[in-house]
Parts: structure tokens; C-alpha cells; sequence
């Protein structure tokens, strides 16, 4: 597949007169990798644009937009975009739309930090995340809080991000403690018109390391701070790999009981896309949504939605659901949480994973809408751990569940106003957000000029484009760092 996609960007700039490299910062050479995930996905040597038949955007005159694919079989999914030639189309229906982007998965780390001497192996799996460009003598740099906002507010689309972090035992081997957080908040404040928030953040906390009252105490201390949106938990994380379940009376149902008195109502955790050292036990989504249950009065995001990379997602199948999407699924049903209740699902590189087979992420979206409700999907990208999300969002823009999906499978149209709910008004409502105040909080003219800027130094090579990819991209790239590993691997 990556041949075909080289193939149709060398096509696409040689006839736009551009070489590669600077097709490759421009929204054409998303769409010509699309064209070519639509060609894959139907069996199609040579793809064409599919034909829109649902509401997902502002419409086009552009004949080229609407040329049907010729299809063999029968894909559950496909990428409404234009000629990978046509700039202007292609900027027009995958760029920038006006939609509220809240990205409530994001990363970065601080370079300098204790954590890379108290978390060696953490340090190691996060060095895996650094783009293979990184010109930085200290690699890590280019993981740091500038690059961050870089990547997530000139780089993308995004509107407003929630600074996650990596499992730790406390503020000593976080590569991003609470306080360093609020930093990278305090510094976007400072260059946004009247100090509009536009970072918001999480509090990682580990309540299986040491004393309990201590976690509890060290939650009561950042909940006083006014920063913390929500609590975050790795339950299958602890000491000598031994996790936890978030409704274990002795361990998990009083971080949840501090949470609230804290008035703190959001609890997200790690589910699915097992890491290093996970206690697969407690890794599955049915403790979060047994409390959910039990506290209706509180929201519980499951980050990843549950998605694991070794599980090739299809209908749901009660049968066939001890991991994955189905995983959650079930444990819905069997706790009796019903769509838009009290349980989220986020869309971090589960969304990135999937959107590489466009059957694969009908079934993730058409599940993840169908039972947690349109109103309970929240965009997620882990961004900046796979640099800019731009070309993530451009794809969820061109993509739509085929109309044969939706019949056989009760599947949703993926409508601009569904769309829009994913992208940012779902999380907005659950963490307050007012997105009139946010949006009026964003200075347009010096955004797009300081877009500009950064688009020239793009195009001159002295910065890296934000569609550049992060990681390893070649067959052989991957399968040498596949064989350096020693523990089991996966994105936070």
C-alpha cells in the first residue's frame, strides 16, 4: 500500500508542478492517500473519489468529487475527497470548516525532566515516539511543550486539547507532572486573546503505589488548584505489574467517592491498546462501566474505546467480546448503561489505527455511535506521540459509513451535524466548555498569519510538515523495531 500511495503523490505533484516533498505539506496528498485506502478497501487496483450520498459537508460544484469508484466487493466504509491535483478542492472540503476541534487525547513531555532517570523503560517506549526526522542532538526535544502547541494549534485544526499523561507512580516519574501541565496551560493563555483557556488537563493518578490516603491527599492538592477537568487512571498499571479494579471497594470506588467530593465528575482510564508491564486482568472496560452504574451522577470516559491493535473489529458479536470495541459493548449491556448515559468513548489512535481500513472503522464508529449514543463520542488523537492530528481530522471529514453498512448493520449517516458532535460539541458539554467564548477567544488574523509563517517555513524544509508521518513507515523500518522489543508495546 505505501508503493500505491507514493505512486499517486508522484502523480498528483508532477502535475500540479511541485516535487514531493512539498506536495506532502498540502491537504492533496491526504486526499491521494484516501483515493488509494478507498482502492484497497473495494478490491480496486487503481481507485477513484467515491461518490457522496450523505450530508457530510459543504457541497462542491467540483465534478471531480463526484466520479464513482467502480467496487468488486463491498466495503463498509469510504473517503469522500477530490482530485489529489485539485489544491483548491482539496482545501476546501478537507480543511478547515469552522468546526469546534476538542481533542481530549494529547501528549507531551518535558525533556529535562527527573522522570527519564526514576522511569528508564518509560523513557525508552516514549524515544520510540520521536519522528525519525528529529534533527535535535536531544531527540526528546521534539516532544517537548513547544513543539506541542505547534503541532496542535498551528499544525492542525484543533480548537482545544486536553494534556494528558503517560502512567506513573507520582510526580517523580511523570514526563509531564500536574504542575508542568499547568505551565503549558498558563503559557497558551498568554497568547490567546483575554486568557481563554484552550488547554485543559488531566490528573494521572496511580492509588496502587504507596498509601491510599496519600493518592487521595495528592488528588485533594491538584482538585484545589481549579486546573484539574478530570481524574485519569491505568488500571492495569502497579507495582510489579499487578493492576487494580476501578470498583474495588479496597482501591478504586474511593478514588471515584474523592472525586466527586472534590466536585470533580469526569473519570477517564486507560482501556484497551495494552502497554509495557499491563496486568492484562484489569485492562478490559467492565469495571469502569460497573461504575458507571454505580455513581450515575459522575461521567466515565473510556480512553481507546477499548480498541486493541490485535483485534480486527467487525459486528458486534456477544460471542466474540472479551476484547476490543465488543469489549465495551458488552460490558455496557451488562451493567445496563444506556446510549448517552454516563459512559464516553474516546476515539485516541483508535481512530488512527482504523482509519487505515475503512470497513474496519465503519464498525468501530457505526459501535461506538450506535451504543454509546452520538452524543458520548469524543474525538482523541494521542497527538503529539504521532505528531500533528491534522491529517487524522482531515480524514474523519472525508469519511463516511456506506449506505449498505448503515441497512445490514443499523449503522448512523455519518451528517455534517454528527460529525461536528465527535469533533468537539460532545466534549465540550461534558466539560463545560463554552465554545462561543473559546472560539471568540481566538485571534483568527494572527492564527492564520502565524499559519502562513509556519507554511513557509514548511515548504523552505526548515520545519516539518504537519502531515509529515511520525514513526516508522517502511516495512523493514518497522520489523527492526519490532525485533528490538523486549516487552509488548502500544500508544498510550
Amino acid at each position: 500500500m505505501t508503493r500505491q500511495v507514493l505512486d499517486r503523490i508522484d502523480l498528483a505533484a508532477a502535475r500540479t508542478g511541485l516535487d514531493r516533498r512539498r506536495f506532502l505539506t498540502r491537504s492533496g496528498a491526504v486526499a491521494a492517500t484516501l483515493t488509494v485506502l478507498n482502492g484497497c478497501a473495494s478490491g480496486d487496483g487503481d481507485a477513484a473519489p467515491a461518490t457522496s450520498t450523505s450530508t457530510t459537508g459543504p457541497s462542491t460544484t467540483s465534478a471531480d468529487t463526484t466520479t464513482t469508484s467502480t467496487t468488486t466487493t463491498d466495503p463498509g466504509g469510504q473517503y469522500v475527497v477530490p482530485e489529489p491535483e485539485d489544491e483548491e478542492a482539496c482545501r476546501v472540503e478537507l480543511g478547515d470548516r469552522g468546526e469546534f476541534v476538542f481533542d481530549v487525547h494529547t501528549h507531551h513531555v518535558m525533556p529535562d525532566g527527573v522522570w527519564r532517570e526514576n522511569a528508564p523503560r518509560l523513557e525508552q517506549m516514549i524515544r520510540r515516539l520521536v519522528p525519525p526526522g528529529c534533527t535535535e542532538a536531544e531527540r526528546l526535544e521534539c516532544l517537548n511543550r513547544t513543539a506541542y502547541l505547534t503541532n496542535m494549534f498551528l499544525g492542525s485544526d484543533t480548537t482545544i486539547a486536553m494534556l494528558s499523561d503517560i502512567p506513573s507512580s507520582g510526580p517523580l516519574d511523570a514526563a509531564v507532572p500536574f504542575d508542568a501541565k499547568v505551565g503549558t496551560a498558563e503559557l497558551m493563555e498568554a497568547i490567546t486573546v483575554a486568557g481563554r483557556s484552550r488547554v485543559l488537563l488531566h490528573d494521572v493518578i496511580a492509588p496502587n503505589f504507596g498509601p491510599l490516603d496519600q493518592r487521595l491527599d495528592d488528588m485533594a492538592a491538584t482538585a484545589a488548584t481549579g486546573r484539574v477537568s478530570a481524574f485519569k487512571v491505568y488500571t492495569a498499571w502497579g507495582p510489579d505489574r499487578q493492576g487494580y479494579s476501578l470498583a474495588d471497594p479496597a482501591i478504586g470506588v474511593p478514588v471515584v467517592e474523592q472525586a466527586r467530593d472534590l466536585g470533580v465528575d469526569v473519570m477517564c482510564a486507560h482501556k484497551g491498546l495494552p502497554l509495557l508491564e499491563f496486568d492484562q486482568r484489569f485492562n478490559g472496560p467492565d469495571d469502569i462501566c460497573a461504575m458507571a452504574a454505580a455513581f450515575p451522577d459522575m461521567r466515565f470516559v473510556v480512553y481507546h474505546s477499548a480498541f486493541e491493535t490485535s483485534t480486527t473489529e467487525r459486528a458486534y458479536d456477544p460471542d466474540r467480546a472479551a476484547t476490543g470495541v465488543n469489549s465495551l459493548v458488552k460490558a455496557m449491556d451488562d451493567h445496563g448503561i444506556p446510549p448517552n448515559g454516563n459512559v464516553y468513548g474516546d476515539l485516541g489512535t483508535t481512530w488512527r489505527e482504523t482509519m487505515r481500513d475503512p470497513t474496519e472503522a465503519a464498525h468501530v464508529l457505526g459501535k461506538l455511535i450506535s451504543r454509546l449514543g452520538e452524543d458520548r463520542v469524543l474525538w482523541g488523537t494521542d497527538a503529539i506521540w504521532l505528531g500533528s492530528p491534522q491529517a487524522q481530522i482531515e480524514a474523519f471529514r472525508a469519511f463516511e459509513i456506506t449506505e449498505a453498512f448503515q441497512e445490514r448493520h443499523g449503522y448512523p449517516a455519518l451528517t455534517a451535524e454528527l460529525k461536528a458532535k465527535i469533533l468537539g460539541l460532545n466534549a465540550a458539554e461534558l466539560f463545560g466548555v463554552d465554545v462561543e467564548a473559546v472560539t471568540c477567544g481566538i485571534d483568527t488574523s494572527l492564527l492564520e498569519a502565524s499559519r502562513g509563517e509556519l507554511q513557509v517555513l514548511v515548504d523552505d524544509g526548515l520545519v516539518p510538515s504537519p502531515y509529515e508521518p511520525v514513526g516508522y513507515m517502511t516495512r523493514r523500518e518497522v520489523l527492526g523495531w519490532w525485533r528490538s522489543l523486549t516487552e509488548p508495546w502500544a500508544p498510550v
